[in-house]
């Protein structure tokens, strides 16, 4: 009598084994969700570049910032392992979540949205600033000093990185006027 339900479950593993596994079909709409992780530092609406470049274009560029081709395999590898400051996202993202999101890496080649009415501070602003800056900025002349607003922007605080690093001096001034008028 035991030998029947092992016999019968051994048959059904076998059977299953049997079954070729499913293969995934890439989903660029769960990439989408994925890609959130990534939008904290890039764009992929526009061509204003924030922490990282932005990857509206990706897969219309020749090489990447790395010198290398544009390829699935080449951006899979900075994804995985990073490169210069980006970390590597290995750990964070399995096989078929890779490749959902390479799925989504791909649609992004449609027009960029602009704001032609936007000021450069303001672009800037929105490029660099907004991920963890929206707009609460209530009072900020009466808080904080010209000098110490300069000094926040240029070095970094909170463990943002210092904008000296990614920007120009024009820039971190039309972004200190920016926030002034706010």
């Amino acid at each position: 009598m035991i030998l029947r339900p092992f016999a019968a479950m051994l048959i059904a593993l076998t059977a299953a084994a049997a079954e070729p596994p499913k293969e995934h079909i890439p989903d660029p709409a769960k990439g989408k969700e994925l890609f959130q992780t990534c939008a904290g530092c890039h764009n992929y609406t526009n061509d204003e570049k924030k922490f990282g470049p932005s990857l509206r274009t990706l897969f219309g560029r020749v090489t990447l910032r790395n010198g290398k081709p544009a390829t699935d395999a080449n951006v899979r590898g900075i994804i995985l392992d990073g490169y210069d400051r980006m970390p590597s996202f290995r750990y964070n993202f399995g096989g078929e979540e890779i490749d959902d999101l390479m799925a989504f890496l791909h649609t992004l080649n449609a027009p960029p949205a602009s704001n032609a009415s936007a000021s450069t501070g303001e672009k800037y602003f929105r490029a660099y600033c907004l991920r963890c800056h929206e707009h609460n900025f209530e009072g900020v002349r009466e808080r904080i000093s010209d000098d110490k607003l300069h000094r926040l922007i240029k070095e970094g605080h909170a463990g943002s990185p210092a904008l000296k690093d990614w920007i120009d001096r024009d820039a971190q001034a039309a972004i200190f006027d920016y926030v002034k008028r706010l």
